[in-house]
């Protein structure tokens, strides 16, 4: 679809642009609590214009519509999906009947659960106390928790830890301080099959069971699954173990009790705030014009500057050190998503689709990777993200976060000054940016981010014309690796011919 549009990167110098008048309003959008500024990228009123009418011709509309009426919008594991409907009881009315019943009485579960994990004990079990909760997961099994925990924990009396790469080194350093008699223990993984999880549960089941006994530990053991039988298989009761649909992609699920722990460290009602501002979101990226739907102008400027400029990458800064891992979380929903070469129909594509996502908190990135942003060969588009008010009463450090990140944005679209001849000291300028303001950080807001940024992966995969909601490519390296490991437990054991492997494999079996 894209090569049929005459869209061309604008000949107006960005410095020039960021001086028209009334540019901020005409490029610019909000809903209560969030503001989207793309006032510093090359785009122009026509530009936009054609990028609008683009996403409508792509189908837009109907695809929207599909994915937001549970159809099979999914179309290579032939499901919908439906995440959005655990943050909008409104939205379950798709699904049949037993399932509804069955995500309503999880989430309540899970409240039940974490209500309890934040009064200091095991559920139903107020004798048997709780200070510690080691949550096992991997991918959207343990990003989505671990960005809400380091965003809005508040002062709970239980500590999560994470373990989620398969080396043992972290767990085995966190087992040696914790209290089995003392700890809960979550293993989430959607199939029940996920490799390196199962191998941190054993471990860690193991661990619990010979110091405490195997009933005391079956207290204390969770899981957070769609295959129930698996579950049963490893031990875990039924009455502690959560359901997650098959229509729940890993990577969007931290909407469901996925988040147990980040509940009980957020508070029960603050995560349901924070249910309710994804709804907000989704609403508003149902019924906004496209002028002034954010998702939908998030989305399209960077088609802009993916498919048009040919920039490889984009940026996240987050200019508050509580969304730290904003942009690890949002690596794995955009380029598991959109990192595909073949279309719905399984044709190549004929355009590039996903960029190469990275960043790190500000002020922090500018002392490392504002170098190359600012004077490097390769132009990368930035994404600012920072709260208007703070929660803390600093305001001297707080204005100087703002002004650090109002003034990068400004220093990469303009450069530097003409009279500058030393050149190593000139910056071109001409670098794109885009800002994300929240009022604040509330779960409220939060929601609303991280929604958005959902919506936004949708509109580029149905422009791109790509499943955003298959991840065939995780499977692969997992698939060759269980035929590797076996020659390196055994050294009588061989790999398959053609992996190349036989000189590296003599060479470790040698140390």
């Amino acid at each position: 679809m894209l090569h049929k549009y005459n869209i061309n990167a604008s000949q107006k110098p960005l410095s020039a642009r960021l001086t028209e008048s009334g540019r901020f309003d005409l490029f610019s959008a909000k809903t209560s609590g969030v503001l989207l500024d793309f006032s510093r990228t090359s785009l122009d009123q026509a530009t936009l214009g054609k990028l609008l009418v683009l996403a409508e011709a792509s189908g837009l509309d109907q695809a929207r519509q599909k994915l937001f009426c549970g159809g099979n919008i999914n179309a290579t594991e032939d499901r919908p999906a439906l995440h959005m409907a655990l943050r909008d009881d409104s939205l379950l009315s798709v699904i049949d009947a037993e399932s509804k019943e069955q995500v309503i009485a999880t989430r309540e579960r899970m409240f039940e659960f974490a209500g309890a994990f934040a009064a200091g004990h095991l559920p139903d079990r107020p004798g048997k106390p709780v200070k510690h909760i080691v949550h096992i997961g991997i991918g959207g099994s343990y990003l989505g928790p671990r960005l809400l925990i380091e965003a809005l924990g508040n002062d709970s009396s239980v500590q999560v830890h994470f373990l989620s790469s398969v080396d043992a080194h972290l767990r085995n350093d966190l087992l040696a301080r914790l209290n089995p008699a003392e700890t809960a223990v979550i293993v989430v993984t959607k199939s029940f099959t996920t490799g390196e999880t199962l191998l941190h549960a054993r471990r860690v089941k193991q661990w619990m069971e010979q110091a405490i006994g195997s009933t005391e530990a079956s207290y204390r053991l969770f899981a957070v699954s769609g295959n129930q039988q698996a579950v049963d298989a490893f031990g875990v009761s039924p009455a502690n173990s959560l359901y997650l649909p098959d229509w729940v992609g890993g990577r969007y699920s931290l909407w469901s009790a996925v988040s147990l722990a980040a509940a009980a460290v957020m508070g029960v009602e603050r995560f349901r705030e924070f249910l309710r501002g994804a709804a907000e979101m989704d609403r508003h990226f149902q019924q906004a014009e496209p002028r002034a739907n954010l998702p939908v102008l998030a989305a399209l400027t960077s088609i802009w500057h993916r498919n048009v400029c040919g920039y490889p990458a984009q940026v996240v800064i987050p200019y508050d050190y509580r969304l730290r891992s904003l942009a690890s979380y949002l690596q794995q929903l955009v380029m598991e998503s959109n990192g595909k070469s073949v279309d719905r129909e399984g044709r190549p594509v004929e355009h590039a689709t996903s960029p190469v996502l990275f960043g790190e908190p500000g002020t922090d990135a500018q002392h490392s990777l504002f170098q190359m942003f600012h004077q490097g060969t390769d132009i990368v588009p930035l994404t600012f993200v920072a709260a208007i008010r703070p929660d803390h009463d600093d305001g001297e450090a707080h204005a100087a976060l703002l002004a650090n990140m109002l003034a990068q944005a400004t220093a990469l679209a303009t450069g530097t000054a003409e009279d500058v001849t030393d050149p190593h000291r000139q910056m071109p300028g001409e670098r794109p940016s885009e800002i994300i303001l929240l009022d604040e950080l509330t779960p409220f807001n939060l929601g609303q981010l991280l929604a958005l940024y959902e919506h936004k992966v949708f509109v580029e995969s149905v422009v791109w014309d790509i499943n955003p909601f298959d991840q065939f490519g995780v499977e692969l390296g997992k698939v060759v690796a269980s035929a590797i490991q076996p020659a390196l437990e055994d050294s009588s054991q061989g790999v398959p011919a053609g992996y190349g492997l036989d000189a590296i494999l003599d060479y470790i079996r040698s140390k």
